[in-house]
């Protein structure tokens, strides 16, 4: 029995201890940080997590350790406080599993798989990727066509059937052939969408700003297509990829609204690239919300930690990303890391916080280029009027 209780302590210690280095990551990656400090925090933070477990390893397994001092104390302590965490884990997942159920907003859902794997054209061709890409199962060339019927509860009848592609996390770094976002925007645009969203995180490289003609330039959409930043964009030239965006038709939204006419109909359209580019949208001069017979308010985040500020502003549909839907999942436990404050819960998929439907895209490519039971996805919503 004794031998049971040691290894139910260890196991809920080792939970715990995941935990908390994984929240730990999680709410370091929604700071306003800049890169390098990001990059040495993540760096820190998955040393801590693999050498702290094999230190205290060490620390048990030695018979002749000291019974008392400072560090058989603190090891104790954080055992204790490691232990505590995965029950607490272990419970929380126990009753998420349970009682956790997809919006009732969600009408329907279908994904369909495409094979975008390419043979490599050389080292700086097109087709060319990193060669983590080619590791067995891994699903970064795997792209997920996701189709979602969402019922937006003040959206006119005029309106039912509107089609927003949602895309995000592009990540253009060289990493991924610029092929790969080619085939992308044609798998977009064969979707027949009347309006595309993108959410943040284009370029990790300044040489990469010059794909966006060939790669993003390519997007059409019926009534636009729209763009706000993400926090890896502030790597490269902001002013030069907002330039390159604009001069292929893609209107930035970053800290602003506009109205945009679809037939006889309008919608507000806005942008918020909190916390790392200020400010977000001021409706104090929009048109009022749909509420008080206003258009529908349809906003781009980055991440989505600015829910709070969609519902406060009574925006209808909130699209985010920056999650990578955690981008590696465990079968049965899911993802282990979120880059939120709000950890894993809100890192892929539709939410409904009154009065804010809350879409949150896996993205479609990662500055690591992993991903396993996680692919990259192009999210299409099909817009339903609660008064239809």
């Amino acid at each position: 029995m004794t031998r049971l209780v040691e290894i139910a302590v260890v196991l809920f210690a080792l939970i715990g201890h995941g935990y908390l280095w994984a929240s730990f990551f999680n709410h370091t990656h929604r700071l306003r940080l800049s890169p390098r400090a990001s990059e040495a925090l993540t760096a820190a933070g998955f040393a801590c997590a693999v050498v702290l477990p094999l230190l205290l390893a060490g620390w048990f397994a030695w018979d002749a350790r000291p019974t008392a001092g400072i560090v058989p104390a603190v090891a104790r302590i954080y055992l204790g406080v490691c232990c505590a965490a995965g029950i607490f884990v272990a419970v929380r997942w126990i009753g998420w599993k349970a009682l956790v159920r997809p919006p009732a907003v969600l009408r329907g859902e279908r994904r369909r798989r495409l094979d975008l794997r390419a043979p490599s054209t050389g080292p700086s061709g097109d087709g060319c990727h990193h060669f983590l890409v080619r590791l067995p199962g891994n699903e970064m060339l795997q792209l997920d066509v996701v189709e979602r019927a969402v019922e937006v509860p003040r959206l006119p009848k005029s309106l039912d059937g509107l089609r927003i592609v949602h895309l995000s996390d592009f990540h253009f770094s060289g990493r991924i052939g610029k092929a790969f976002f080619k085939e992308l925007a044609r798998a977009a645009n064969a979707c027949r969408p009347d309006l595309v969203a993108i959410t943040g995180d284009l370029a990790d490289r300044s040489q990469c700003i010059d794909w966006v003609p060939d790669t993003l330039g390519r997007l059409a959409a019926r009534f636009g297509v729209y763009c706000v930043l993400g926090n890896h964009d502030l790597r490269v030239d902001t002013d030069r990829l907002r330039r390159a965006l604009d001069a292929c038709g893609i209107t930035s939204v970053g800290a602003r609204w506009i109205e945009v006419r679809l037939g006889d109909e309008r919608v507000v359209v806005a942008g918020n690239e909190l916390p790392w580019i200020a400010p977000a949208a001021d409706f104090s001069n929009a048109p009022p919300p749909a509420s008080q017979g206003g258009p529908v308010r349809i906003a781009l985040a980055h991440t989505p930690d600015q829910l709070p500020w969609a519902r406060s502003n009574e925006i209808d549909l909130l699209l985010a990303g920056h999650t990578h839907g955690g981008q590696i999942r465990l079968p049965v436990v899911g993802p282990l890391l979120s880059a939120s404050r709000l950890g894993v819960r809100y890192c892929s998929g539709v939410h409904h916080l009154p009065p804010t439907i809350l879409n949150v895209s896996q993205g479609v490519s990662a500055i690591i280029p992993l991903r396993y039971n996680c692919p990259p996805e192009i999210v299409q919503l099909v817009l339903q009027s609660g008064w239809a």
